[in-house]
């Protein structure tokens, strides 16, 4: 009786289980084969011509052809070749660049098609090579809306104020705001402004802007403000408050892919009020104006930053009726970042003036405002 070692054993096993294996994995091969049946070329040595797309078998059903020199039938296979792979950063020519431009093979690259700050200041967005794209400036479409918020940094460099009587009935002297009633020349303001493009070509937009300066002074010498006398060296408080309403119809009587400019006219509101008070009196002056505003606004590109927008913004109005006389005017930068669905936002930095002026008896009110305004706004 023959005693097999058990080591012996397990390597005789797996060298069988190898064994079979190995003889189960069979490379399956195929050949191309003529109409006559006989062998042509076969796959290995076909796929191994670099210039050759590789075949592969097809889910078609075998069609049969009779033999012209048989009576009998030869299946035969039909066999289809591969899509061309569509490697990423290779466009097809005219894809990328305008015509006229070269193609791929150029240093063309393709334009980026991403979105947000992380392309703000890519290299292919400022025209560098022949393939910048061409110009395009974010606008809203039909149904669309924008909203937008400023803020202000003010400066009250202009302001004479003349109301009432002095005491003998003449008219009272003149006051400026910072001068003799105390307030301070710069301060931070707002304004909030919304627009809806009714049709492709119209839209409403409407703002409101608030206006507020509050100090305590100590006058150093005495005046006259609504037929009262107010003396010297008295602690007095001054707050000013001004609305400002405004509703525009906006024309855009050119719209261009790289430039649009608008007409609007509308409806300005103003609301004044102006407190001066004491330990011992207070006077109040409320004054509102309804005032009819036209004006202009012009918005064209500058250059691709990336994949955002650099554009210049200018907007001017006038204000007129019931005595008053005013202009308002800006001039900002403006950078517009894509968002998704065909949404945009945008930043701006710019100068904005703003002048309203009555001069009548015993009533007048000239402020001039200016300073440098920021905004931030959303397309959608």
């Amino acid at each position: 009786m023959v005693i097999v070692k058990p080591l012996k054993l397990l390597v005789c096993l797996c060298v069988l289980s190898l064994t079979l294996i190995t003889a189960a994995t069979v490379t399956v091969s195929w050949a191309y084969s003529d109409i006559s049946g006989s062998t042509v070329i076969q796959g290995d040595a076909l796929s191994a011509e670099p210039r050759v797309n590789p075949q592969y078998r097809s889910k078609a059903p075998v069609r049969t052809q009779q033999s012209a020199v048989s009576s009998g039938y030869t299946a035969r296979r039909s066999y289809y070749s591969a899509p061309p792979v569509a490697y990423p950063g290779n466009p097809s020519q005219g894809a990328v660049c305008p015509p006229g431009n070269p193609g791929p093979g150029s240093a063309c690259g393709p334009f980026p098609q991403g979105g947000g700050l992380s392309n703000l200041f890519g290299l292919q967005g400022f025209g560098y090579g022949p393939c910048a794209p061409p110009p395009f400036l974010p606008r809203m479409g039909c149904s669309k809306f924008q909203l937008n918020a400023k803020i202000w940094y003010s400066n009250l460099n202009s302001s004479t104020i003349v109301w009432g009587s002095n005491a003998i009935g003449g008219e009272a002297p003149q006051l400026s705001l910072t001068k003799n009633l105390g307030l301070r020349k710069y301060e931070y303001l707002s304004e909030y402004e919304a627009q809806c493009q009714v049709k492709p070509n119209w839209g409403i937009r409407v703002s409101f802007m608030p206006i507020r300066y509050r100090d305590n002074f100590i006058p150093s010498s005495m005046f006259y403000f609504g037929n009262t006398l107010y003396p010297a060296f008295v602690s007095t408080l001054t707050i000013w408050d001004r609305n400002i309403y405004r509703a525009a119809l906006v024309y855009d009587w050119f719209k261009q892919p790289h430039a649009i400019s608008s007409l609007f006219a509308g409806y300005t509101l103003v609301d004044d009020k102006l407190t001066v008070s004491d330990t011992i009196q207070t006077r109040t002056r409320n004054q509102a104006a309804h005032l009819a505003t036209a004006g202009m606004s012009f918005e064209r590109f500058v250059r691709y930053l990336g994949t955002s927008v650099a554009s210049v913004h200018c907007k001017w109005s006038i204000d007129f009726l019931e005595g008053y006389l005013g202009w308002d005017g800006y001039a900002a930068g403006r950078i517009s970042v894509p968002m998704n669905y065909g949404r945009y936002g945008y930043i701006e930095a710019g100068w904005r003036w703003v002048v309203l002026e009555i001069d009548q008896p015993c009533n007048v009110n000239k402020i001039s405002l200016e300073g440098a305004m920021a905004a931030v706004g959303i397309i959608f």
